[in-house]
């Protein structure tokens, strides 16, 4: 797809802009040196050159400069992370950091990439992506987290701060409108009020309509809309030097089409003559109008309406005692999400299989830490966690493939986990930390399943534990370089499986865990000009949890299986470099080396494990990196900024099976996605802004999923966008 009024419009804006650069000088707010960022990765605020753990960060100034509309636009800006979308629920995550990670929405399935807002973990990752406003900062670990943690995660954790009101300061805002191309429009508020000495109050909303970039031609209307009401109101009281508390409660309201699948069955797949997507000629022959139809990637056929109906709200309580011997901190959490998603499983205008999901979830969880320091020699961190979860789901499936019948499968959860962990950082001298750590963790979860069609319900119960712990030691070369190596194992309990089709396919799985080592730098070089972190890792993994589509005596089934061991090894690194005059560069770059041991697994379902560690790893793309540029200069119009990134992403299988030994179907192929932002800030709060993300029009896929011998459905990615925000900060 390709829009020359686009490129006409960025070419235009360019032009002016650099007109506009060019009568102004370099900017007096100018940085000649790294700017020191601030993390909370140990549970304690830290320069992240201090951290030996292998951490990016984004506070507001890079999220807004960079213009990013949620954490998939972050995606490959930090090495070895791929944050995409599900594709069949664009609400939810699909998160990957070194090769690990889970992309299916099923509420039985532990996420292997935490994403925690404000402390509290987000138990799903249904709702995991929603659109940002008012965000503070993003922290992406990479690696096992459980030592520091309430809730303990094997591949990573995606960590969001919204912005939270100031005790003793003014009455501050901001409001932002954006107009863009499918029908985009949004707006923006945030108001902060000050109340007395004590209190102070933030609030914020949003509003979104689009109408999507994909067009059904059976049904002949846009799809890919959605509409989005989110709001957010946070409450900071200070009362004293040794107490602070905040309080935030959120809510996200969305309703739109959800997924827009493409049929691409191979020949001998059931459904590989009902769509024109598939290549093949169909029976009935399709006309020459619908072929030529089918050529546009961002053409769908489906007969079914799909639709997707989010509703979720949550609360979270953080409160702070600062005691002699350290600061006592209470993190509550609770939050509920509700869905209702209906998904046209064949690509095609024949209503052969749809499915229509109404699924409830609630959460609840209690954190309590500790984090102190015994005289100058020993940092510590202490805590105990708790969690209950609950979900309750109907999915109904329907269309000839079933004589034309609906068919009901009814599933419930419920989840209960506990832990203790802790981690001591010992400082030897002034250069050598050495760090121990380690984590009790125990879940326990009760399942009740009634497979599609089935009158009988069954109930299964099941309990995990594991004892993780870490090690490791940093040394200080110079004041602005250091080095570590770590060691530390992760674990992500077992489960059961959502959409088993019979009793004896529901499980349970078994748990996972992974023995993972990493030796890393972090440097501050030319006279802090240059920021420069690398790291390399090995990473083994016991009973790897993989999933697999199954079609099975005419009922459709995803399952989790343990896959027996594989190994992750890799290497990564990040610069920041301030050129001078108004000029900074940024620049991340990761390999990947993953690949099966051992996996003797029944991916098909006829009852025998069968030897497939030659498969390859999903969403493991050996190549990643980015590149991006950054210009700030004064004009007589305000400063002028301007940012662009190039990321690059290597060929990867979006899912794995037993497919990916005979066929490329569920491959994206490599590419490179260019983003860039020209904006103009004056000096009394004003600033206007013209975005574009995927400026070189690739034709990207998002992912590619089997429905076993019925076929396979892609999702694609946005094409050129552009938006064009106004904002004005009082």
């Amino acid at each position: 797809m390709r829009h020359p009024a686009t490129i006409r419009m960025f070419a235009s804006a360019g032009a002016l802009a650099l007109i506009t650069a060019l009568a102004g000088q370099a900017s007096a707010q100018e940085a000649q040196q790294v700017e020191e960022i601030v993390v909370t990765a140990q549970k304690r605020e830290q320069n992240l050159q201090d951290v030996p753990v292998a951490v990016s960060a984004f506070g507001s100034q890079q999220l807004e400069a960079q213009s990013v509309n949620s954490l998939t636009d972050l995606s490959a800006k930090a090495p070895n992370v791929v944050l995409a979308p599900v594709g069949a629920y664009p609400y939810a995550s699909a998160f990957f950091i070194r090769g690990l990670g889970f992309a299916d929405v099923e509420s039985t399935f532990e996420p292997s990439v935490g994403v925690e807002m404000n402390g509290v973990y987000l138990a799903r990752n249904s709702g995991a992506l929603q659109d940002f406003f008012d965000i503070e900062s993003v922290e992406i670990l990479r690696g096992p987290q459980g030592t520091l943690y309430g809730r303990n995660t094997i591949g990573g954790v995606v960590s969001v701060r919204t912005k939270k009101p100031v005790v003793g300061a003014g009455f501050n805002g901001a409001v932002q409108v954006t107009v863009g191309d499918h029908g985009r429009q949004e707006g923006r508020l945030a108001v902060e009020v000050p109340l007395g000495d004590v209190f102070a109050a933030r609030a914020s909303v949003l509003y979104k309509s689009y109408d999507g970039y994909n067009r059904n031609v059976t049904l002949n209307k846009r799809e890919g809309d959605n509409e989005v009401l989110s709001g957010r109101f946070t409450l900071v009281a200070k009362p004293s030097d040794t107490f602070d508390a905040s309080l935030v409660v959120d809510f996200d309201q969305e309703d739109g089409s959800g997924g827009s699948f493409r049929n691409a069955s191979l020949p001998g797949n059931v459904f590989y003559q009902l769509s024109p997507t598939t290549g093949a000629p169909g029976v009935p022959p399709f006309t020459a109008d619908q072929i030529n139809q089918a050529k546009n990637v961002y053409n769908v056929f489906s007969g079914t309406p799909s639709f997707a109906e989010i509703d979720t709200w949550g609360v979270a309580l953080t409160a702070n005692w600062h005691l002699d011997y350290g600061t006592l901190t209470s993190i509550t959490g609770y939050r509920e999400f509700d869905d209702l998603v209906q998904s046209d499983y064949d690509g095609s205008a024949v209503n052969m299989f749809a499915a229509l999901r109404d699924q409830t979830h609630k959460q609840f969880s209690q954190e309590l830490r500790l984090a102190g320091e015994f005289g100058d020699k020993i940092d510590y961190v202490m805590g105990l966690y708790f969690m209950d979860q609950e979900y309750a789901i109907t999915n109904t499936q329907s269309g000839l493939l079933f004589g034309g019948a609906s068919l009901k499968q009814i599933a419930s959860q419920e989840n209960q986990a506990w832990a203790s962990f802790g981690q001591l950082d010992w400082h030897v001298d002034d250069k050598m930390t050495i760090t121990a750590g380690g984590r009790v963790s125990y879940e326990k979860k009760t399942f009740k399943n009634q497979p599609l069609g089935s009158p009988v319900s069954k109930t299964f119960e099941d309990e995990w534990g594991n004892f993780s712990p870490k090690v490791g030691v940093n040394y200080e070369f110079t004041p602005r370089v250091m080095g570590y190596v770590t060691w530390s194992r992760g674990f992500r309990s077992g489960g059961f499986n959502g959409r088993a089709s019979r009793p004896e396919t529901a499980g349970p799985y078994d748990s996972e865990t992974v023995d993972s080592l990493e030796a890393g730098v972090k440097s501050e070089l030319f006279d802090r000009r240059l920021r420069l972190n690398g790291a390399v890792f090995t990473s083994n993994y016991s009973d790897m949890q993989v999933s697999s589509q199954r079609f099975i005596g005419g009922k459709y089934e995803s399952v989790v299986l343990n896959a027996g061991e594989a190994r992750i090894s890799g290497a990564e690194a990040e610069a920041l470099w301030i050129v001078g005059g108004g000029w900074r560069l940024n620049a991340n770059v990761a390999y990947l080396d993953a690949e099966f041991v051992s996996n003797f697994t029944d991916l098909d379902g006829n009852g025998v494990a069968e030897d497939n560690s030659d498969l390859p790893m999903a969403y493991a793309p050996k190549w990643s990196g980015s590149v991006g540029v950054n210009y700030v200069r004064d004009t007589p119009l305000g400063e002028f900024g301007f940012n662009a990134n190039a990321v690059y992403t290597d060929d990867m299988y979006t899912s794995g099976g037993a497919l990916n030994r005979v066929s490329n179907v569920q491959v994206r192929p490599s590419n490179t996605l260019v983003d860039a932002t020209i904006s103009l800030t004056g000096t009394q709060g004003w600033k206007v802004s013209l975005w574009g993300k995927n400026l070189m029009d690739e034709e990207v896929i998002n992912n590619t999923f089997n429905i076993g011998p019925l076929g396979n459905l892609r999702i694609y990615q946005a094409p050129r966008t552009w938006g064009l925000e106004v904002g004005y900060k009082f």
